[in-house]
């Protein structure tokens, strides 16, 4: 089990999250601004699932990696918190109305089969590493963008691989099947990728009015360039259908180590 240990970190940006910060593009820049708007809730969400689980905890190694994953989302949501609410407020956004789908669907969440709930934070879990995996690989993704805000992202990507696997090994100790995995996998896939940055996106195009072909063709290369967001490798995801899968079956030990040293987030 990878080593979980929060970085308390503050990110000062400024102003400048009012600019078109990542390499001038718009498009992926409101891409990145759309799914920081999905953490502070989802941290939430995903923090209570497994609290509410940890009771079938019966290993010591998995209860400290379980505080270190609190930890490590606790300032997530601190911070992307911060970060939208500045963002709003330079740009014009309606805060509100774009944490509103995420934030009633939080609660709903709440009110489910409390292992239901969980399995949703496992598949946001591996969703959200193997992204995470992807920035780290695929630097281009932000390698122009304002290096402070750069920082916020590669810093979360990080320390969302060291506690990929804690969500899983919570739900499998309270006994959770890949049978309901699997279809929390695909219910989150669409409220992620689809349903909730789609809402944002349009909700920031219709406030900053970009040139409509321009944006296109950052869309198009953002996602369907060769190793974009959809053409990237994307095989790690798919393992997660396996009947055997766990998240440690991906080793991304190189990458990790690469990362904390390269961008100065050793411990």
């Amino acid at each position: 089990m990878t080593s979980i240990k929060p970085r308390d970190l503050r990110f000062q940006l400024g102003e400048s999250l009012a600019a078109e910060w990542n390499d001038d593009d718009w498009f992926s820049t409101a891409f990145f601004n759309s799914m920081s708007i999905l953490f502070p809730y989802g941290e939430k969400s995903f923090i209570d699932s497994v609290r509410t689980n940890e009771k079938h905890i019966n290993d010591d190694k998995l209860r400290e990696a379980v505080r270190g994953f609190m930890a490590q989302e606790y300032v997530h949501r601190r911070e992307h918190q911060r970060f939208n609410e500045l963002l709003c407020d330079l740009k014009g956004y309606d805060l509100d109305y774009l944490e509103g789908a995420i934030r009633g669907d939080a609660k709903t969440l709440k009110d489910m089969d409390p292992l239901f709930w969980l399995a949703t934070t496992v598949a946001y879990e591996h969703l959200t590493a193997t992204i995470a995996g992807q920035l780290l690989k695929q630097d281009g993704w932000i390698k122009n963008a304002n290096p402070d805000i750069a920082q916020v992202w590669r810093w979360h990507a990080v320390e969302e691989i060291e506690h990929k696997s804690v969500a899983f090994d919570v739900y499998k100790a309270a006994g959770g099947t890949h049978s309901m995995l699997r279809k929390a996998m695909v219910l989150m896939s669409w409220e992620f990728l689809v349903r909730y940055q789609l809402r944002s996106v349009l909700h920031m195009y219709r406030r900053d009015k970009p040139p409509f072909w321009r944006t296109l063709g950052q869309a198009t290369r953002f996602l369907f360039a060769r190793g974009g967001f959809i053409r990237g490798n994307w095989s790690h995801y798919w393992k997660f259908f396996r009947k055997d899968f766990h998240p440690d079956d991906i080793d991304d030990t190189m990458v990790l180590d690469r990362a904390i040293n390269l961008y100065g987030l050793a411990h």
